[in-house]
């Protein structure tokens, strides 16, 4: 497996980290109004990139993990390619959720938390007839925690595609590297 390192699986927290907040940020700009919403000053991406670090590396070793048992308890029927897209999958949802679950969390304090905080409030204007999924959460759950469910479902979907790609072109990348830098060798040893 590609990410079986420590520096491997630092690198991808660091590019997850950095591009979820990155993408959370430009995600509540422009997806939920016709026009972009300017929100106060008060998100620093570079902050909250590094507090969302720590728990996104623990979230990728774990995922690291599963992914090894799942292949391993395969007896080698997967192939590389699907094993890579599993590795992406898993890592993709897991660190989402967890990127998400910051998000929703008031103590922490972040800026995509008070961005996600404000959106929750004029969501009621943005969504005057509510969409499919919102209509579903207001008749599941009443008052405003459907509101708020909708918009982390929304930003964890689109996050968790986000992250996938993110991972599989890090493991393209890793896996180039190690094919230029080993050869022949590489190819032979990973079949």
């Amino acid at each position: 497996m590609i990410l079986h390192t420590l520096p491997r699986k630092f690198v991808l927290a660091i590019f997850i980290a950095f591009g979820s907040i990155a993408w959370l940020s430009k995600w509540h700009q422009y997806v939920y109004t016709r026009s972009r919403v300017d929100f106060p000053p008060v998100s620093n991406w570079a902050r909250d990139s590094i507090i969302v670090l720590l728990p996104v590396l623990l979230a990728i070793w774990i995922s690291v993990a599963l992914t090894e048992w799942i292949i391993n308890r395969s007896n080698g029927r997967m192939s590389l390619s699907t094993q890579s897209i599993l590795m992406a999958a898993v890592l993709g949802g897991m660190t989402s959720a967890i990127i998400v679950l910051i998000e929703s969390n008031r103590s922490i304090g972040t800026g995509i938390g008070n961005e996600f905080i404000f959106l929750a409030s004029i969501c009621n204007r943005v969504y005057p007839n509510g969409n499919l999924l919102l209509s579903t959460l207001k008749w599941a759950v009443p008052g405003a925690q459907a509101l708020r469910l909708h918009i982390l479902l929304r930003d964890g979907a689109n996050l968790m595609l986000f992250n996938m790609a993110t991972t599989l072109l890090l493991i393209m990348l890793m896996e180039g590297f190690a094919f230029v830098r080993f050869g022949n060798a590489y190819a032979h040893e990973t079949r």
